[in-house]
């Protein structure tokens, strides 16, 4: 690529029920934090009813309440998507009409994440959106060429998925030939813009294991947060145990609560263990799916669980505040079920990961709507392991964080190979096995 590429290195945790992303730009330092719904609405129609003036980009691209991300408006000309609809990304989507909207499948029997086209989409979207961003603050104008970027990407995939496919998700990315390029057409302004993706490098780790990275990477803060949260409600709990200690623990279990699958990453000796790590096929999105199908009941008009969910977790106003109260009577009498089958399935892998298991961490944001419910339940499966329950405020985002310290990682290790003797330089198929 030449001189003016631009060059992005990130972490995207495509959830089940939202797209978290950390990417930096590596020219220029600018690094971006990303929240948008997974979700897209494709039409076939090749151009918004009233697109954006150009000069209205700057102010749009600087202003983060405008949240670029979640207005995006893109098609696609990649290997990866099989056709070239328009498509409507994020909050955007959830109130569009008469297109065909897209989420994740979370029911029993869906198909893999890494064989659904939403995955691949939402991730070449969000390298697409920060390319522009970053070029339009830069310089104060759309961009009068075509954008031409090369990314670096940590990705996720639920466990099962990343024991079978880790490497053909990443290959489907690079390509076969080391090199494959995507081309995203944003549509949002009058003037549309031509952005050039090439993946140089894709590390795609196991859900939850990123989790457990970022708790690492947090250190003893963290660490002194939690056992302090814990005090304040059990004060005589884990005496003696300091937060240097909870950062010393090798040997760990997570649980990993998500809209479409719970992840339990096990580490034994400080090493993700695939063997004992495991994944249920539901989450808090299967309890939103059921609720869907008895809303005429409560007399209520969702379209999809995101708008469910969007609603649920947002304080209703006066006025909502009656609707707010059916739609939570809803979805409570799945969530003891969901409960018990997370239960039963921690069990299971914590008899797996053995006794040395020194402490357990509950996480994503999947975990919070159930907190009341299923610590308790936790807390008695583990027995004398203490369970440590992370803010689902919080929480939510550390898989992205683990993701980006893995691209970051993979990037500092091809640094030092570039600068070493060839026969030095690891194989990018030991590279990729770090993952």
């Amino acid at each position: 690529m030449s001189s003016d590429t631009l060059h992005l290195t990130g972490g995207i945790d495509v959830g089940n029920g939202y797209v978290k992303g950390m990417i930096l730009n590596t020219d220029s330092g600018v690094r971006d934090r990303i929240d948008l719904p997974s979700a897209i609405v494709a039409t076939p129609r090749q151009s918004p009813k009233v697109p954006i003036e150009d000069a209205e980009a700057d102010q749009i691209m600087a202003d983060a309440e405008q949240d670029f991300y979640n207005r995006l408006d893109a098609s696609f000309s990649s290997p990866l998507i099989t056709d070239s609809d328009r498509r409507i990304f994020g909050r955007a989507a959830l109130s569009v009409r008469g297109s065909a909207f897209s989420e994740f499948e979370v029911h029993d029997g869906h198909a893999s994440k890494a064989d659904q086209q939403l995955s691949k989409i939402l991730v070449l979207g969000v390298f697409a959106a920060k390319a522009l961003r970053d070029y339009v603050r830069a310089n104060g104008s759309l961009p009068d060429h075509e954008l031409r970027v090369e990314v670096r990407a940590g990705l996720a995939l639920p466990i099962s998925e990343f024991v079978a496919r880790r490497y053909g998700y990443a290959g489907e990315f690079i390509g076969s030939k080391g090199s494959s390029v995507h081309l995203v057409t944003i549509k949002n302004f009058n003037t549309p813009v031509s952005v050039r993706l090439e993946f140089v490098d894709v590390q795609v780790v196991a859900e939850g294991a990123s989790a457990q990275f970022a708790i690492t990477e947090k250190g003893e803060p963290l660490a002194e947060a939690l056992l302090a949260d814990l005090r304040s409600r059990e004060a005589d709990v884990l005496p003696g145990v300091t937060g240097a200690d909870l950062v010393a623990a090798q040997n760990t279990v997570g649980v990993d609560v998500g809209e479409g699958t719970v992840n339990f990453p096990v580490f034994t000796s400080g090493r993700f263990n695939a063997e004992a790590a495991s994944t249920l096929d539901m989450g808090y999105g299967t309890i939103l799916e059921n609720a869907l199908d008895r809303q005429d009941e409560a007399d209520l008009r969702f379209t999809s669980r995101k708008q469910l969910a969007d609603f649920l977790q947002a304080t209703p106003t006066v006025l909502q505040r009656s609707r707010h109260q059916r739609a939570q009577a809803l979805v409570d009498p799945d969530v003891k079920h969901l409960v018990e089958q997370i239960r039963r399935a921690f069990s299971e892998t914590l008899s797996q990961s053995g006794e040395s298991t020194e402490v357990v961490y509950v996480y994503g944001g999947g975990s919070g709507p159930i907190k009341e419910e299923l610590y308790p339940a936790l807390i008695e499966a583990a027995g004398d392991v203490p369970v440590l329950y992370l803010d689902a405020r919080y929480s939510r985002h550390l898989n992205r964080e683990g993701l980006f310290l893995a691209a970051r990682a993979a990037e500092e290790a091809a640094k030092a190979a570039a600068g070493a003797p060839a026969e030095a330089r690891p194989t990018s198929r030991k590279q990729k096995a770090s993952s």
